[in-house]
């Protein structure tokens, strides 16, 4: 992972301590980085019995049915540089979205995004010599949560190459727009730009999947947080609407909580889910879970 630094502006990223997918994430993958060193590769530089094992290769992975690679091939790493770099910009980036997605939705979008960027890779490798060169790395995984960030808070200002500050919105479409060229024109080298490049589109597309209501929100300027938070609303909120009656005679009663309800309810068949406010939402939550 390259060309990620700190920076400030409306909102800052990092520094405020492990959330716990990111933590657990980065222990997992120092642990194995440390074994991969000890067995004869990691810090060696060179590949090692373990990217034997466990790295993408198209041809083992697809043809040989060896599908652990579409995973563990993320929790390698090819020397210091390239773990520290792929670290460092989990943590940066990473807390920011843990911390409002949640553990297990962040560890779900973390591994999809790794899964689609093997996908993308051995798709586009399949044929001669480059279905058996192997491919390591957390970077497809990291380059989803880049888009992540930039999605949710793209107003964000970080610094390009730790010298240009720029606005994560922005910063996101630089990035995809040098792994796409990287691609094109064949000049990345060793660096898996596909597999970057992947990462990208399928977290864009399973964030899209997952929430219907992102191309409306980002379009009115609203962040992917607040679409999340409405369709998690949206997935979790069963409320019944009985007519209530009074104890002492069972006639239908008017007022209190449930015309609040009903209200919103309204409010939602009128105007969508996107137009209710945090309190609004947050009472339907209370209603559902009574």
């Amino acid at each position: 992972m390259r060309n990620y630094g700190a920076g400030g502006g409306r909102m800052s990223f990092g520094g405020r301590g492990l959330t716990p997918a990111v933590k657990m994430l980065m222990i997992a993958n120092a642990a194995v980085f440390v074994l991969q060193t000890l067995l004869g590769g990691g810090l060696t530089g060179r590949p090692g019995p373990l990217t034997s094992w466990f790295a993408f290769i198209p041809q083992n992975a697809i043809f040989g049915l060896e599908v652990w690679r579409f995973f563990t091939y993320m929790f390698l790493h090819g020397g210091f540089f390239h773990i520290g770099f792929n670290m460092f910009a989990l943590w940066m980036f990473g807390t920011q979205i843990e911390s409002r997605w949640g553990k297990r939705t962040f560890l779900i979008y973390y591994l999809v995004c790794g899964l689609g960027g093997a996908i993308t890779y051995g798709l586009f490798n399949l044929a001669g010599m480059s279905a058996f060169i192997p491919m390591i790395g957390a970077s497809g995984a990291v380059y989803g949560i880049l888009l992540a960030y930039g999605l949710t808070f793209p107003d964000a200002v970080i610094l390009v190459g730790m010298i240009i500050p720029m606005k994560a919105k922005y910063a996101v479409l630089l990035f995809g727009l040098i792994e796409l060229m990287s691609t094109a024109s064949h000049s990345a080298g060793n660096v898996a730009n596909l597999a970057h490049l992947g990462g990208m589109i399928t977290g864009f597309v399973f964030l899209k999947m997952t929430i219907p209501s992102l191309s409306a929100g980002l379009g009115s300027g609203a962040s992917l947080s607040g679409a999340w938070k409405r369709w998690q609303t949206k997935r979790r909120l069963k409320v019944v609407r009985p007519e209530p009656r009074d104890r002492g005679n069972g006639r239908p009663r008017t007022g209190g909580k449930q015309t609040e309800i009903d209200v919103i309810l309204d409010k939602i068949s009128r105007e969508g889910l996107q137009s209710l406010s945090d309190e609004e939402q947050e009472i339907l939550r209370r209603a559902g879970r009574k």
